[in-house]
């Protein structure tokens, strides 16, 4: 009996002719969810079909058999690929199926010298070991025809087994299809529709062995999005955000610019079409997707999280599964998390770095072909990015929106040069509360907060904020920076220590496990008497603060603060004292940006208006970028890996596209705390792999080099950490 996976851990080996069959099915489910634009493609689910019947055939060679048998430690480095890509090079099957069969684990193969573990081989080409190797199918030639037949038979495509009685004779393929750097031909002999369409078969294969190796045999439902129902009326705007085509809106923070984004997207879907929502932070994806989850209750499963930590978020939900089995519940969650990277979910909450996977070719870049066309894509809060992911980012919305995905971007202060330039890329429909409407009226008039700008840092401030919480009231700190944070915090906790107040400190210092016990309270209706935060707090989190303080920064960056103050406006003016100097010598913020808003923002006495906020918003940034900021934008915005996709577009091959994206941040890693090795070594001991990544810490590493011990595994760092602090850096 042919094998197709050796025994491992809990689960027991598997026929080859049950994982074909399996992934043969899971291509034909792939396949039916297709949105309407790929299915126009009426061969694409034959050949699918024939591509993933025949894809792991090769397995079938006597000395692959034993290696799964534990008779041999390897295969001598050859890939069953090829011999699978030769037996469907007999089958009068087209190019771009033995193309998807040959590199459904790895890339093509790079220069002849070169060894890159990622990329197929050249011995396994070459007539050096294609003799050796197909030696050793003719010993199990005669099984492997007997399952081909009876896996044709099951599957009614028995004119898939009227061929493959010849003998192999290597690879059917033009030889530039394999050709690559520096010797690449596949770009100047491959036409671009090839190369697309080879790209995209190629995607599905991969996708449906992913899943059907992971043992899924079902794909969740699609959500019907007109089946979203707010519990209340909607507004004017929003309504009016139900129009056919990309959309801008612009609406204040907390006025529901999450309801508009679902009905347009529900106005927007097609039959089979993908919905991302994307935000920058991770606090703000976890309530973006819990907040999903609620408004279609009984579809939770249709809906994925898709960020680097997404496993820890979802292994709180998981843990309550399986209470006594932390183990299971790990593996659960990491299972789910790595689903989100699939064909899998209709719906995705993700970072805009997960879509710029697919357009500048990253691993797994071919899905992008299957989900992108007729797909809805929220942008929420893009003026966050940087000057260079801004660019990446727009430039990302072009693409996507010519191979016809429908595009939202929504923003309370979206600045107009931004605004300009999204219309100059993509036809978008522009969209705001009206003045003149009954029901927009209430959030553009509201004024929640009176804004003082006060002289000198926040630690000036520090009897203001005791006086404050003492009355009763509950407040909101923000910093620029950690380390003023932290400071900020142990003072109030001193300050306020025997009254019973609840000082709690939130910022990117904290590990997972810490971080998630603060999200949580944080969508919890008890908020703590008082919050210091950084950024982490600044984006589409539905929490409301009686009072804020605030280190000084642009307007956008203000204004999403104090929509955690008031967030509803149904209380007086709330006010908001925000300090004209920063407690770190280090410049976060454009200082022009900081200092102008800073100066209109002191001359308004009055309770300020939305209104406001978003003139001062768009005459703050009137000039848009400038200097070096214009130069990496522009540069991100028109660099050739978008505006030239198809021409540089090479069918098997992938892009190290995380440094492209995040430049690795320069000394940037998880360490782990001394203080918390104990309690690491022991989730290891217990297999909580997930426990174990929970304690460490991402962090900057420059001039920290005398704390850490980069040989231990992983690095650990010798600096004081505590749950109510995170980690403490000089």
């Amino acid at each position: 009996m042919l094998l197709a996976k050796s025994a491992a851990g809990q689960n027991k080996a598997e026929t080859l002719l049950e994982h074909s069959r399996q992934v043969v099915l899971m291509a034909r489910k792939l396949c039916a969810r297709l949105p309407l634009p790929v299915k126009a493609d009426e061969s694409l689910n034959a050949d699918l079909e024939a591509a993933a019947a025949v894809h792991d055939i090769g397995k079938a060679a006597v000395g692959f058999q034993e290696m799964l048998e534990g008779k041999r430690p390897n295969w001598n480095g050859w890939r069953h690929e090829a011999l699978s890509a030769a037996f469907a090079s007999n089958l009068g099957v087209a190019e771009e199926v033995i193309f998807a069969v040959l590199t459904h684990h790895r890339q093509i193969p790079g220069s002849v010298l070169a060894q890159d573990g990622g990329r197929l081989r050249w011995q396994g080409i070459l007539p050096t070991d294609w003799l050796p190797m197909l030696r050793e199918w003719e010993i199990n030639e005669s099984s492997a025809l007997e399952f081909w037949r009876q896996l044709c038979l099951e599957l009614g495509r028995e004119d898939l087994s009227s061929e493959p009685n010849q003998k192999l004779t290597r690879v059917a393929l033009d030889p530039a299809w394999l050709n690559n750097k520096p010797l690449r031909k596949q770009d100047k002999f491959i036409s671009a529709s090839r190369r697309v369409r080879t790209s995209l078969l190629r995607g599905l294969l991969m996708g449906a062995d992913h899943l059907a190796s992971a043992g899924h045999q079902e794909l969740p439902e699609p959500i019907n999005l007109a089946a979203f129902s707010p519990n209340f009326p909607l507004r004017d705007f929003q309504k009016n955000s139900v129009v056919k085509g990309h959309l801008i809106l612009r609406a204040p923070t907390g006025s529901g610019k999450t309801e508009a984004s679902l009905v347009w997207a529900a106005k927007n879907q097609v039959e089979n079409g993908r919905f991302f929502y994307t935000l920058p932070y991770t606090a703000a994806l976890n309530a973006m997707y819990m907040r999903l989850q609620q408004a279609f209750p009984n579809q939770e499963s249709s809906i994925g999280l898709l960020h680097g930590r997404a496993a820890h978020h979802l292994y709180t939900s998981v843990e309550q599964n399986f209470p006594t089995d932390k183990a299971r519940a790990t593996a659960e969650a990491q299972g789910r998390a790595r689903l989100a990277k699939e064909m899998y979910f209709p719906v995705r909450v993700c970072t805009p770095h997960q879509l710029l996977r697919f357009s500048l070719r990253g691993k797994g870049w071919e899905q992008m072909l299957a989900e992108i066309p007729g797909s809805c894509i929220v942008f929420d809060e893009v003026h966050s990015y940087d000057p260079a992911l801004a660019g990446q980012t727009l430039a990302t919305a072009r693409l996507f929106a010519s191979m016809g995905a429908r595009l939202m971007f929504i923003s309370a202060t979206l600045p107009r040069f931004l605004q300009k330039k999204i219309q100059e890329l993509i036809p978008a429909t522009v969209q705001s509360p009206d003045p003149t409407s009954e029901s927009d009226q209430p959030i553009l008039n509201r004024k929640r907060h009176i804004v003082q700008v006060v002289r000198g840092n926040l630690e000036n401030l520090l009897p203001r904020m005791e006086e404050e919480v003492r009355s009763g009231r509950k407040i909101l700190v923000v910093c620029n920076h950690v380390r003023s944070a932290q400071i900020l915090a142990k003072a109030l906790r001193a300050s306020l220590s025997g009254s019973r107040k609840e000082v709690c400190l939130f910022h990117s210092r904290f590990n997972m496990r810490d971080r998630k016990t603060k999200e949580t309270m944080l969508s919890s209706d008890s908020l703590p008497d008082v919050l210091v935060a950084t950024q982490v707090i600044e984006v589409s989190l539905d929490i409301s603060f009686d009072v804020g303080f605030f280190e000084p920064a642009p307007i956008d960056a203000l204004a999403q603060r104090m929509g955690r103050v008031n967030r509803k406006g149904l209380k007086p003016p709330a006010s908001i004292s925000i300090a004209n100097e920063q407690m770190s010598s280090h410049k976060l913020y454009n200082p022009e940006w900081t200092h102008l808003t800073l100066q209109f923002l002191a001359d308004i006495t009055e309770p300020i208006s939305e209104q406001d906020l978003t003139a001062i918003c768009d005459v703050i940034y009137q000039h848009g970028y400038t200097g070096e900021d214009q130069r990496t934008f522009e540069e991100r915005l028109n660099s050739r890996m978008f505006t030239h996709f198809e021409e540089k577009l090479v069918a098997g091959e992938h892009e190290n596209w995380i440094d492209q994206v995040i430049e690795r941040e320069n000394g940037r890693a998880d360490v782990l705390p001394l203080s918390l090795a104990s309690d690491y070594r022991k989730c290891m001991e217990q297999k909580r792999w997930l426990d174990a990544d929970a304690l460490l810490i991402n962090t900057y590493t420059a001039n920290l080099s005398k704390y850490i011990n980069a040989n231990a595994d992983p690095w650990t760092i010798n600096l004081p950490y505590s749950e109510h602090n995170g980690l403490e850096v000089p």
